[in-house]
């Protein structure tokens, strides 16, 4: 694991307002982790990203050389250290869905900078940002611990996605 800087003040930027470099990083890791590294084949793309109420959260980092399966260095990974995004009020997200919450979702933290803070960092100033609002979330079960130690409650039975088990969590406004 890289040793990374401690944890900056993350990026909130809309579909409309994302940098190309910046949605193809966002896309990297979501891809990096989900697709690649948890082995879930779906659409990760799935629209929602580009309705304008959905904020995408994201703490950057610098670009660096890609290698390949044989080690050999190409393209750029230009992947943040942590990824999330705010979905608008009126798009239900599976179990954890409630009427006027709001639902946080594809959060990702970059393989080379778990375990120092970047998650729990974007997912804190989230929650602080949008403290008046009731949120939900889908976690994967063995992240709930994380996913308490910023506010968020179990709302429902665990169930299974993509053959990892979630838990629907909830964390009340105010």
């Amino acid at each position: 694991m890289l040793r990374t800087e401690a944890p900056a003040e993350p990026i909130v930027r809309t579909f409309a307002e994302l940098r190309p470099e910046e949605l193809y990083g966002i896309l990297q890791l979501r891809s990096r982790v989900f697709v690649v590294e948890q082995e879930c084949v779906f659409l990760d793309p799935d629209g929602v990203d580009t309705l304008p109420e959905t904020l995408h959260f994201f703490c950057p980092r610098p670009a660096t050389p890609m290698a390949d399966t044989h080690g050999a260095e190409h393209g750029r990974d230009l992947a943040p250290w942590a990824y999330a995004r705010l979905l608008p009020a009126d798009v239900p997200d599976g179990p954890a869905a409630r009427e006027g919450a709001r639902s946080i979702s594809r959060v990702a933290t970059h393989p080379d900078a778990r375990g120092q803070g970047w998650g729990r960092r974007l997912l804190s100033d989230i929650v602080d940002a949008w403290s008046t609002t009731p949120l939900t979330l889908n976690a994967q079960s063995h992240l709930e611990g994380l996913y308490a130690s910023v506010g968020f409650a179990p709302n429902g039975p665990h169930f299974d996605e993509d053959g990892i088990e979630h838990t629907p969590m909830e964390r009340p406004a105010g």
